[in-house]
């Protein structure tokens, strides 16, 4: 099986699967090969994305800890975990990835105190995966076996493969949260593509650059992201919204600043922090340039939401 072609079969295929009352949207479903010294920067998702070690061992580097990464164990970063990865010596490494948002469809019910009347098995899962510490855990339910099989399903494409990775998905989700979950609280209870791929490549980029808009973001840090070139990433960006990459990152940052003015009542210096201008000053002279107005003069003319 040619391992980069099956992978790039699985992550064309367009993942959304009914998970009781959630929506588990999965945003890629890829393999990662690194030699050498390599270093993947600090970055966040707003999305979980599991990590199989497939092969080789890499470092985690975390805000608050380091730990090792290697064949036959798996890590989970939760969204808002900041992490970064670098190569372990001489090793060669494989990395399968599945990254999935999880979406409520329907509004829980609540005790008077706040809890959940009703706790299903998708309220326990995701609880399990939020709360569970990022560090390396066993593969002891043989995860990276069944992604192999969602490989190899997408490479062949037989009969009924789109429902099997569907369902090898939905088993590893289980299973990781199985894995990571320490409390023993028993519950009652043709094929479709991303039609435009560019569309769905452009929602990442987008969303990666919200996820981190608190951090400079340059286009090397996307491209690394998405495992595509600068030159791409900048095709991709001016067809979808006809500006530069660096255009649509102070777009982004525009966005999110006007939407704190009006819905906060963050100082603008907690502001500038929050996007990662270096002061105030700056923050204001990006401002006027972009909006044409000062933010305290948008603020003092927006209704307060």
């Amino acid at each position: 099986m040619d391992l980069l072609k099956a992978s790039n079969k699985l992550s064309a295929l367009d993942l959304r699967i009914p998970l009781e009352d959630y929506l588990a949207d999965i945003l890629w479903f890829r393999v990662m090969q690194q030699e050498g010294d390599w270093h993947i920067n600090r970055h966040t998702h707003s999305s979980f994305e599991f990590h199989f070690v497939a092969g080789g061992k890499c470092r985690v580097i975390l805000d608050d800890r380091v730990f090792l990464a290697e064949e036959g164990s798996f890590y989970i970063t939760a969204p808002g975990v900041f992490h970064e990865q670098i190569s372990e010596k001489d090793s060669v490494y494989t990395e399968y990835s599945l990254n999935c948002d999880f979406q409520k469809l329907n509004p829980s019910e609540f005790n008077s105190d706040g809890t959940d009347i009703v706790k299903t098995e998708m309220d326990l899962i995701i609880e399990a995966l939020k709360s569970a510490p990022c560090h390396s855990y066993p593969d002891k339910y043989s995860i990276t076996k069944m992604f192999e099989e969602a490989l190899k399903e997408a490479y062949e494409e037989k009969v009924g493969f789109y429902n099997e990775i569907k369902s090898l998905a939905v088993f590893m989700i289980i299973k990781a949260a199985r894995t990571v979950y320490s409390g023993n609280q028993s519950l009652k209870s043709v094929v479709p593509k991303k039609l435009k791929q560019d569309d769905a490549r452009y929602r990442m980029i987008e969303q990666f650059i919200e996820d981190n808009v608190q951090n400079t973001v340059h286009t090397a840090d996307i491209a690394q992201y998405m495992h595509l070139s600068e030159k791409q990433i900048g095709r991709i960006v001016k067809s979808k919204s006809d500006c530069s990459t660096k255009e649509l990152i102070m777009h982004v940052k525009l966005r999110k600043a006007k939407e704190l003015l009006k819905k906060s009542n963050m100082t603008q210096k907690e502001i500038a922090n929050a996007l990662g201008f270096t002061s105030e000053y700056y923050f204001n002279q990006f401002f006027k340039r972009e909006e044409g107005d000062a933010p305290g003069s948008f603020r003092s003319n927006t209704q307060y939401v």
